[in-house]
């Protein structure tokens, strides 16, 4: 028992290792596959929103910005617009357009204007660009100026490039002065704080690096957060480097057009949007690096990353646990699958509450270990009731499906077994009846055959001693033929008589000695075997086919029987003739007793008588040779005939045995009651 554990055990422990590794496999399949679309789909739900943000961002602030660059621009026309108010109401005022007035009169006005507004200087200038009057340090000449040829060309207002005097940057807006008649008598020129640009370029704040800018038709930077840039009259095409776009947004912005793209600027991927300043030569442009609006959608997607994570974190927490509940259902029911595949019908199943299929399994399975069980238990029992003799049985249990198939064939088993049983019952119960009858003349026949054998064994022995008595008789007789032979002469009268004397006597000792005897023997051996072949017959009839070898040997005993009737009927028939010849024997005795009285006269007939009784004692020892052979053959016959009827009452009896063994066997079952062979064919069926 011991051994078998031992090697069982390692088995079983296999399987539940096997078990649990593939439950970890579908468990870890389960997680993975999940996580797996579910990380799928969040990056591509990531992408997605990235790249919709991205493209919707960009959108939103390439139409958001035009408006804003226009709305900057207009900003600084309205600066620009109020600053040339000023300057062109300045320059309508009578002191300048009458002729009457005086310089003194026109400075005095000058500082009075600029008393209230941030100019630098104001001044007033000849038609030929020439220096009249001046509030502040105006330039001495200004006939080399764009302005004064914008001023003269035009004959209205002039807003010039912002430039650099005395270290300061201002800008200057100029107009023409006339008189009554329209004839231009100077130019006012008035140079305004570079403040007027740059607050409002400062003010237009995008982002935290955003910048907005101004240039001339050259490129010229005319505004810039950075002053230093535009007191060294830097310009936007090697002020930014963005390659071949960027100088074609500034070329586009060059000719008035407004617009708004994205384009990469000192290395930065940013969003560019321009217009023109209307009422001078510039344009206005803004840029902001694209990670600045980014940073909002970033930071959005760096959340719903975040979040997405947690999510995933929560998710394979929760699909561990589902799939370990699921797992563990599995692995109970892959083990106890396992244990039923090893024979175990009652362990219990540990059933997982996951409210799905696998619960559904695990429900099924019990249930049908149970009704598995339910059916092997019937089964066990009518097997083992079947096992102790009892087959009065009858399988009760409700079975379904294939296991109905089971149950009638069961119960036609049963059925068959009781009709069977049945039969051998019976069967054996005639067989036994037979083979005792069978025994009974098996054992008189060997009872007859031992008495017959010793019968012939003492005729046999009488048969020698009569040989030895005929050989002595032999031996006698030819001394007496030699001692007659001497007297032949004498004896040739008797002889003739004498060879018939010893003719009847040889006879005589011949048959009415020993053969009446042995032909009396043996045929009440005849009788008897025959008798008892007749009686072996008639057994090995009732018995039938068991007993069909002992009649052929009883057939042959019979045979022999009439055979040794036959001879002793021979016998008989030789006794009576010896008989006669017995009673002839007697009265050639007495011839001879006569003749002999003459012997001594007639020793010839002597001699003759005595040859003729050494060739009769010849012939007798001949024939008792023969006769010996033929009692040493019936020896032989009766010893067969013994070692036979001993074979057969063995037989006879351990067929008796077998019998009444094949009875005990038929009577330890208990069966139903009788069926007809009708039902036990049908039962078979």
């Amino acid at each position: 028992m011991g051994l078998v554990a031992a090697r069982t055990l390692p088995s079983e422990y296999s399987g539940k290792m096997r078990g649990m590794r593939e439950m970890s496999s579908i468990r870890k399949k389960i997680v993975v596959n999940t996580v797996s679309m579910v990380m799928i789909l969040s990056i591509v739900f990531l992408c997605v929103l990235f790249l919709t943000s991205r493209i919707m961002t960009n959108l939103i602030l390439l139409d958001v910005m035009q408006p804003l660059v226009r709305t900057a621009s207009q900003a600084v026309e309205a600066n620009l617009h109020v600053f040339s108010d000023r300057v062109f109401m300045i320059s309508d005022n009578r002191v300048f357009t009458e002729a009457g007035t005086t310089k003194a009169e026109k400075q005095a006005l000058l500082e009075k204007a600029a008393s209230g507004i941030e100019f630098l200087s104001l001044s007033l200038y000849t038609p030929d660009g020439k220096l009249y009057t001046s509030y502040g340090d105006g330039a001495p000449d200004i006939s080399q100026r764009e302005i004064y040829q914008y001023m003269k060309e035009t004959g209205g207002l002039v807003v010039d490039d912002t430039s650099v005097d005395g270290g300061n940057l201002q800008v200057a807006i100029g107009t023409p002065v006339t008189d009554a008649d329209g004839a231009v008598t100077y130019y006012l020129v008035g140079n305004y704080k570079y403040d007027v640009l740059n607050d409002v370029v400062s003010n237009i704040n995008i982002g935290y690096t955003g910048r907005a800018f101004m240039f001339n038709q050259d490129g010229v930077l005319m505004a810039h957060p950075d002053a230093e840039k535009v007191r060294s009259q830097e310009n936007v095409y090697t002020t930014y480097s963005g390659g071949d776009k960027l100088q074609s947004l500034f070329n586009r912005a060059l000719t008035g057009e407004i617009g708004a793209s994205r384009v990469r600027i000192d290395g930065k991927d940013s969003y560019m949007t321009f217009a023109p300043v209307r009422g001078t030569n510039w344009s206005i442009a803004i840029a902001v690096p694209q990670s600045e609006f980014m940073g909002a959608g970033n930071g959005a997607l760096q959340i719903t990353l975040l979040i997405t994570v947690a999510m995933l974190l929560i998710l394979v927490l929760r699909i561990r646990g589902f799939s370990g509940r699921i797992a563990r259902a599995l692995g109970n029911v892959t083990d106890r699958i396992q244990l039923l595949s090893q024979g175990d019908l009652t362990s219990s199943i540990d059933m997982v509450k996951t409210n799905d299929e696998v619960e559904t399994l695990s429900l099924a399975l019990r249930e049908t270990i149970g009704d598995i069980n339910g059916y092997l238990s019937e089964l066990r029992d009518a097997l083992t009731q079947i096992s102790n003799g009892n087959l009065d049985i009858q399988i009760q249990g409700k079975f379904q499906g294939d296991f109905v198939v089971m149950k009638e064939s069961l119960d036609k088993i049963i059925s068959f077994l009781n009709n069977a049983m049945h039969e051998l019952q019976v069967a054996s119960e005639q067989l036994l009846l037979a083979s005792r009858g069978v025994s009974d003349s098996a054992q008189t026949v060997n009872s007859s055959s031992e008495t017959q054998a010793h019968s012939v064994m003492r005729l046999k022995a009488e048969s020698e001693t009569i040989l030895q008595n005929v050989n002595a008789v032999n031996d006698h007789a030819q001394q007496a033929e030699a001692l007659m032979d001497k007297v032949k002469v004498q004896l040739d009268s008797g002889d003739q008589q004498m060879k018939q004397m010893l003719q009847s006597m040889d006879q005589i000792n011949q048959n009415a000695h020993e053969i009446g005897k042995i032909s009396k023997l043996m045929e009440d051996i005849a009788f008897q075997t025959n008798i008892l072949a007749l009686n072996a017959s008639v057994e090995a009839a009732r018995a039938g086919a068991a007993g069909k070898g002992f009649s052929v040997v009883a057939q042959e005993v019979r045979n022999l029987a009439e055979k040794s009737s036959e001879s002793a009927q021979k016998a008989t028939q030789m006794l009576e003739h010896s008989q006669e010849q017995v009673v002839e024997g007697y009265t050639y005795a007495q011839q001879t007793a006569k003749t002999m009285a003459d012997i001594a006269d007639i020793s010839r007939d002597v001699s003759q008588i005595m040859d003729g009784l050494v060739d009769f004692v010849q012939e007798q020892k001949t024939a008792l040779d023969g006769m010996a052979e033929d009692i040493g053959a019936i020896s032989d016959i009766g010893e067969h005939n013994l070692s036979a009827s001993e074979q057969a009452a063995a037989a006879s009896h351990e067929m008796m045995q077998q019998a009444q063994a094949l009875q005990d066997i038929a009577g330890r079952f208990n069966l139903r009651q009788t069926q007809s062979a009708e039902q036990m064919e049908e039962s078979i069926c």
